[in-house]
């Protein structure tokens, strides 16, 4: 027992010593942290690792953000809708940061000027037409009949009307548009599309799916080639049979079959990097008239709408259509005051922009159509439609018109009728739209 005791006061002593030395051994390298921690040179370097960190997130963000990433089918542009998720229920595009530059730099007038489509007489750019890209900054044009000669002219037509806007310093490239739905409305016709939209329906799924899709894309190659980047196509309506105004350029009556063809008809024209325009919103199959002379009803009950007229559009807008042109109809089961749909802001901004989560350009069919002009000015109906929601409106015939459509978009904002800030918002999603579309400067 004794020499265990011993033993365990030897061993006490020695684990003494060991611990009196490992805690002067702690206490120095405590006091040298210390000294560490006192040092500007610790924190400098402390700072320099936090702000190359912080810069490479931001970085990183940044590029995701700026990125047009492609969709599953491989299209370069068929994500037009990327921001679908942040504007399901504001309808705000974000502003990426080179075109929110863009449109601050803008002046007023060029900002109302992009949101213009017009038409001209000739063959080659008139005193007017130049004047309007020079002067009131319109940043883009409509061609019809009346501007084709020959495909050799239109090329050279084009190409000086860009030219023209290169020379004024315009922020993006003209938006040179065509109505090319093959069938009854086609300006040439010795190119695509080949097939009209009715005999495409006649296919059926299988066959008509590959057509609409290779029409699309051969009809977007074709105009290219002659400097044409946007085609106010395809027509989506639903027709209402033997007899409709729709039933020469629809793809039929059957609305899941014109889903599908519309929607593999804007998966044609993203995968050539050529912007559509899917057309009537909501849907002017069942319409009682033309609106080129009067304001034809749709009357159909909500539940038929929701039904039949509007899933061909929730198609167009999930493939990525960059643009929908909205019809100049009423639909009493939409906007009870009978208010034309391109000027009613319950089926612009409340159904398109926000229930359907629709990101990109609205544009409206033409304000000089007998359904506006029998009831009020174009100048009036230019404010309208942009206070209801659209981007863009088209006055594709009279300079007159042309110019009370934008000297009155000038004057409201100017009044405060229309916010700027709306103004913004619709030239930032345009400006994107050229860009995403490869028509920057």
């Amino acid at each position: 027992m004794g020499e265990h005791d011993d033993s365990d006061k030897s061993t006490t002593r020695v684990d003494r010593n060991h611990s009196n030395k490992r805690s002067s051994r702690r206490s120095r390298k405590s006091r040298g942290s210390r000294k560490w921690l006192k040092s500007p040179f610790l924190w400098l370097g402390l700072l320099v690792v936090l702000a190359l960190a912080g810069g490479g997130a931001f970085f990183v963000l940044n590029s995701r953000g700026d990125s047009a990433s492609a969709s599953d089918n491989g299209s370069p542009v068929a994500d037009s809708g990327s921001s679908t998720d942040a504007t399901a229920t504001t309808g705000e595009v974000p502003l990426a940061s080179s075109t929110q530059q863009i449109v601050v730099e803008m002046s007023l007038e060029e900002k109302i000027g992009q949101m213009m489509m017009i038409g001209f007489e000739g063959y080659e750019p008139s005193p007017q037409v130049t004047s309007a890209i020079q002067e009131k900054h319109i940043g883009s044009l409509v061609i019809f009949g009346r501007n084709i000669n020959s495909k050799e002219q239109v090329a050279a037509m084009d190409a000086s009307l860009q030219a023209l806007a290169a020379q004024a310093k315009q922020p993006a490239k003209l938006m040179i548009a065509i109505d090319q739905e093959g069938g009854s409305t086609r300006r040439f016709t010795d190119i695509g599309p080949f097939y009209s939209e009715p005999m495409i329906g006649e296919m059926g799924s299988e066959a008509g799916v590959a057509a609409a899709q290779q029409q699309a894309s051969s009809a977007a190659r074709d105009l290219k080639k002659l400097g044409i980047n946007t085609n106010l196509a395809p027509v989506v309506d639903v027709s209402d049979g033997w007899g409709s105004i729709m039933d020469g350029r629809s793809y039929g009556a059957d609305s899941e079959l014109v889903t599908e063809l519309g929607g593999m008809a804007v998966r044609g024209y993203n995968n050539a990097t050529t912007i559509s325009c899917p057309k009537h919103f909501p849907g002017h199959g069942s319409a009682d008239g033309d609106s080129e002379t009067t304001l034809p009803t749709v009357d159909l009950s909500l539940e038929a709408i929701q039904q039949s007229e509007l899933p061909p559009f929730q198609q167009v807008i999930k493939e990525g259509a960059p643009m929908i042109m909205v019809a100049h109809l009423s639909v009493p089961a939409l906007d009870a005051t009978g208010t034309p749909a391109s000027l009613s802001k319950p089926i612009v901004t409340d159904l398109l922009r926000k229930n359907l989560a629709f990101p990109g350009v609205i544009i409206t069919d033409d304000l000089e159509m007998g359904a506006i002009t029998a009831s009020m000015s174009v100048g009036e109906a230019a404010v309208a439609a942009v206070m209801a929601g659209n981007d863009m409106v088209i006055v594709g015939h009279t300079t007159e018109n042309q110019l009370l459509a934008y000297d009155a978009l000038l004057a409201a904002v100017k009044s405060g009728k229309i916010k700027e800030d709306d103004i913004n918002k619709s030239v930032t999603r345009i400006i994107e739209m050229k860009k995403k579309y490869r028509l920057e400067k």
